[in-house]
């Protein structure tokens, strides 16, 4: 609803224009002023999209009054109403920028005319400010992506663009368990930049994962953090993993941030319950005490294993147990593939029967713990085995080059259906996370970010080459959710999946 300030001196005057407005069809909220300075001071508190005023009043005329108001609200709209048909009165009002000059009195057809053509005059400037804003948005967001990836090239944008990416301060990964963001998107960044008050742009990586970028760093990260998780909490009745990077100073550093808040989302592996980190409140390194190696644990479980003795395998493997319960400064990797030797060590020696039913395959062992997201699960599932059950995956160069192609290979052959990385790590027999690690460490990109890769390159092939509808071929690349599918293409090329077409087909027959 737009907003309209009535001034004149004459109340009566003033009641008559409301009563006409009112008795149209027009919908404009109204205000009274009765005379200029009291109408300045209403604008300044209350930013009118019209101003209606009589040309002369006792303080100063509507034409000063105009002028005035002008140069603190640029766009007002302004109908100037007098007793007075003078031709110069009318000229000054159009050097001005009225949009009419309307006599006294005024015919109620005449005053429903004019302010009906003001009302579609501002419908239509919203309408062109909304869609430059929204191609910004989306152009900002493309750049954003590009970013992340360090592929950014500044000679590609403008330097609006450019200039946009430099004010930045912090970025904020944001991961669901869950496909969280493709129903939600809209109404959770509406949210955190009211409720939360965040300045900051957002970028969605995928249905699981997003990204926002804020234009002011935070003095205490880890209580944005906290802040977030709990309104994200309350709000949706989800959980979700908050890591608040480093402030940054200029755009180049973005990556970097991008990469260090992945690195401390890890940490969940040592504790699952823990769901907040930022950089200023790091996870303190745990303490190395003296004890045996790995290696010498294992060589001494395997002698026990051979010789039956129950006593001293007992002993070693409450030793490890007891080493791995506290966090280590060893990498996840290294745990899963030190603990998948321990397995196959053991499975010889376990029964065939295990609590009335049959053992399970090694394969299935393993695969098993590869599934785990946390080393006290780790741990719980190996005392269920005989006192001892891990996982890892050690994988030389061929074989993460083997194990990559078969993901990609399965990416490219069902996009459109779920592909979530705990399915694609269950393929190839890998943890979700040791299979994200390898993945970005073999290609540069995430996962996620590859399957959106795929997806978007299938989708403008689809439309280049069909004439399917838009919200047919977000089905087909894997987004059942038209509007999710919009917003990820435009993130993904700069533009609308139909702007994209209608773009392509007009340079191809040029």
């Amino acid at each position: 609803m737009y907003k309209m300030l009535i001034v004149d001196d004459e109340k009566i005057e003033r009641d008559c224009i409301r009563y006409l407005i009112e008795s149209s069809p027009l919908n404009l909220e109204m205000r009274e002023a009765s005379d200029t300075e009291q109408a300045l001071q209403i604008l300044r508190d209350w930013p009118a999209d019209i101003l209606f005023t009589d040309v002369q009043m006792p303080s100063s005329s509507g034409l000063e009054l105009a002028r005035e108001a002008r140069q603190f609200l640029p766009n007002l709209k302004t109908i100037i109403f007098s007793g007075h048909a003078e031709f110069e009165y009318a000229r000054e009002a159009v050097t001005l920028g009225a949009e009419n000059y309307i006599l006294k009195p005024v015919v109620p057809k005449e005053l429903e005319r004019t302010l009906t053509k003001v009302i579609r005059e501002l419908d239509e400037a919203y309408d062109t400010e909304l869609r430059q804003n929204q191609q910004q948005t989306y152009l900002l967001q493309y750049a954003l992506q590009q970013c992340i990836n360090g592929n950014y090239s500044p000679e590609k944008f403008s330097p609006e663009i450019t200039g946009a990416l430099g004010n930045f301060r912090q970025l904020i990964l944001l991961d669901f368990s869950v496909p969280f963001l493709s129903g939600n998107y809209t109404v959770l960044y509406d949210g955190l930049r009211t409720c939360l008050n965040l300045d900051m742009e957002t970028l969605s990586l995928s249905p699981t994962q997003a990204l926002l970028f804020l234009r002011h760093s935070c003095p205490d990260s880890y209580a944005l953090a906290q802040d977030l998780h709990q309104y994200i909490l309350r709000n949706f009745q989800t959980d979700c993993c908050v890591s608040v990077s480093r402030p940054v100073a200029r755009y180049q550093e973005l990556p970097d941030a991008y990469t260090d808040a992945e690195q401390q989302i890890e940490q969940r592996f040592w504790n699952s319950d823990n769901h907040i980190f930022a950089y200023d409140h790091p996870v303190p390194a745990p303490e190395v005490s003296p004890q045996a190696s790995d290696e010498e644990l294992l060589s001494v479980i395997r002698r026990s294993l051979s010789a039956k003795d129950a006593a001293s395998l007992r002993k070693n493997l409450g030793l490890l147990f007891e080493k791995y319960a506290v966090p280590s400064n060893q990498s996840q990797i290294y745990v899963k593939f030190f603990f998948s030797n321990l397995v196959t060590a053991l499975y010889p020696y376990l029964p065939r029967e295990t609590s009335g039913s049959e053992t399970p395959p090694l394969e299935r062992l393993i695969t098993e713990l590869y599934l785990q997201q946390d080393i006290s699960r780790i741990i719980r599932t190996v005392q269920s085995l005989a006192d001892s059950v891990l996982q890892a995956y050690e994988a030389c160069d061929s074989g993460v080059r083997r194990e990559i192609l078969e993901v990609k290979d399965y990416i490219a052959r069902h996009y459109s259906g779920n592909l979530s990385v705990e399915l694609l790590a269950s393929i190839v027999y890998l943890t979700p996370d040791y299979l994200s690690r390898l993945f970005k460490k073999s290609t540069k990109v995430s996962l996620s970010q590859y399957i959106r890769q795929v997806r978007m390159e299938k989708a403008s092939e689809l439309l280049l080459t069909t004439n399917r509808k838009v919200i047919d071929i977000g089905t087909e690349v894997g987004y059942p959710n038209y509007s999710y599918f919009c917003q990820s293409f435009r993130e993904y090329y700069g533009k609308s999946p139909e702007k994209y077409r209608q773009e392509e087909h007009h340079e191809a027959h040029t």
